[in-house]
């Protein structure tokens, strides 16, 4: 059986446990209520990842995951491959890098461009997310080279995680989550499933620029020297550490997607890690995938994904509902299934990436993948 059909089959034992209220808006539901940022034509009907260049402009990931759902459907004519798309000031969008033939996997000819950030070099590094297409210990982190604030190439600087997913710089630092650690085996008959641990990566600037660096496969004898920390979960969603970010004092938050937690990393003044501890802990957060840091309000901002939510959570690990809703097709800019979040200036954009097939009825509140194909935006 693939790791898809695991991960299906996973949700699907505990989609009575993540059962989503639909309860009435409260008033800071209401204040807080999104807006169309951009409506999308079909050839990108999935986003992930957002960046913004030093021009200003908004770089977007395009894995495109539902594609064979939609042309299933008959809802699109074709297949459109994954892209870097860029949204102008106009929040007008159109391609910005396409991935040549010998960027794709070279075991699985496919390509799934995850969350994204721009390095202190200027390039752009990118978690290539494989999971779905039944590869262990395929996914990657690539690099797009800048030259004259145009992208020209792609270079595949780490391979061997088996999600990579969510990426953030901390000075020259890059660290990167691993929501699969290694994959947990079926429990016998009766017996409860054995707790998922997930990590996150670290890799600096100077190594990147060297020779493709291969991670080994992780096991509690031998762990690779790359990886910071590890995290344990629940497991049941099969999905752990999502989406990462760091603040103005360098702490630094990783999100468990199946727990709705957070956790905070603190370091010392020579940048070694002093520990990792939960950092939230209230009901209202059901899932945490994305997540991203607000400076002008001191807060985080984070996606849950299965509630169609977006919450507020502050220095103290405090957890405020912005806005949530029922289930929607985001026509009128409400939340349809949201994993990443930006904040310019006084605007929180939302990508909705509305991936329903991969959430059995009962998980999540949205059920049901369709036009439009949607970016979301919350007024602060």
């Amino acid at each position: 059986m693939n790791i898809y059909k695991k991960i299906t089959l996973l949700i699907i034992l505990v989609s009575s446990v993540f059962a989503c209220s639909q309860s009435e808006p409260t008033a800071a539901e209401k204040s807080y209520k999104p807006q169309v940022f951009a409506n999308l034509s079909e050839q990108y009907n999935t986003l992930d990842g957002l960046a913004v260049d030093a021009n200003g402009a908004i770089i977007a990931s395009v894995p495109n995951f539902n594609n064979d759902y939609l042309l299933k459907k008959g809802d699109i004519s074709k297949i459109y491959p994954a892209v870097m798309a860029i949204l102008n000031q106009d929040n007008e969008i159109a391609d910005w890098y396409t991935f040549k033939e010998e960027d794709m996997h070279p075991d699985t000819g496919k390509i799934g461009p995850m969350e994204c950030e721009f390095g202190p070099d200027g390039n752009l590094y990118i978690a290539d997310m494989q999971v779905l297409w039944g590869g262990d210990n395929k996914s990657r982190v690539l690099r797009i080279n800048i030259e004259d604030g145009k992208p020209v190439d792609m270079d595949v600087v780490v391979e061997g995680f088996i999600v990579a997913n969510g990426l953030i710089w901390r000075g020259d630092t890059l660290f990167v989550t691993e929501s699969i650690l290694r994959h947990e085996a079926a429990p016998a008959e009766g017996q409860k499933k054995a707790p998922l641990l997930s990590g996150v990566y670290a890799f600096s600037l100077a190594e990147l620029q060297g020779e493709k660096i291969i991670l080994s496969p992780y096991s509690d004898e031998v762990q690779d020297e790359h990886l910071a920390f590890t995290m344990v979960s629940s497991n049941r969603v099969g999905f752990g550490a999502d989406g990462i970010i760091v603040d103005d004092m360098g702490n630094m938050y990783t999100s468990i997607m199946e727990d709705g937690v957070i956790y905070k990393t603190t370091f010392d003044e020579n940048n070694n890690i002093l520990e990792t501890i939960q950092f939230t802990d209230e009901p209202t957060m059901i899932s945490s995938d994305g997540l991203v840091w607000d400076a002008t309000r001191q807060q985080i901002y984070v996606a849950d994904i299965l509630q169609n939510a977006v919450h507020a959570v502050d220095l103290q690990g405090k957890v405020t509902t912005l806005h949530k809703n029922g289930d929607t097709d985001g026509a009128d800019g409400s939340l349809d299934e949201p994993v990443v979040l930006l904040v310019r200036g006084d605007q929180l954009s939302v990508v909705n990436m509305d991936l329903a097939w991969i959430t059995p009825p009962g998980l999540a509140v949205n059920t049901e993948v369709e036009a439009p194909y949607t970016l979301s935006v919350i007024d602060l």
